[in-house]
């Protein structure tokens, strides 16, 4: 006998065939994900920033005041920083009633710095009278 088998073999099959006897997807599922398009030029898909291109961004918050980096604005905000620190600081020196011993010695810390700021300006004017 050879390897071909019967003929009318797939015929039978195909003549008992029932709708019901294919296997179909389920009807009810889950939707699929939603295609969310985001337009990139090439280049930035291709050549990603490096860390080094990356990092400033990460360091410096984009809700930072530029005001901030003026002398003047920058002392000012320094002693205000300063005497809430010393206000929170303030009190038993066992953290009872809210005081905060940690706060008092940064508030020494910021008023040292304080003081040095003092100091170069009164140099720099110095320096500039002649």
């Amino acid at each position: 006998m050879s390897g071909i088998g019967r003929l009318d073999r797939g015929l039978s099959g195909i003549s008992t065939w029932h709708v019901g006897d294919e296997t179909h997807l389920p009807t009810k599922s889950r939707l699929s994900p939603a295609f969310n398009k985001v337009e990139r030029p090439l280049a930035d898909i291709l050549k990603p920033p490096s860390l080094d291109e990356r990092l400033p961004g990460l360091l410096i918050p984009e809700w930072l005041t530029p005001d901030l980096l003026e002398p003047a604005v920058m002392s000012a905000t320094r002693e205000e920083v300063a005497r809430h620190m010393r206000a929170m600081g303030a009190g038993s020196t066992d953290g009872r009633d809210g005081a905060d011993p940690v706060l008092g010695e940064a508030a020494a810390v910021l008023e040292q710095d304080i003081q040095l700021d003092d100091e170069v300006r009164t140099a720099l004017a110095a320096l500039l009278r002649g």
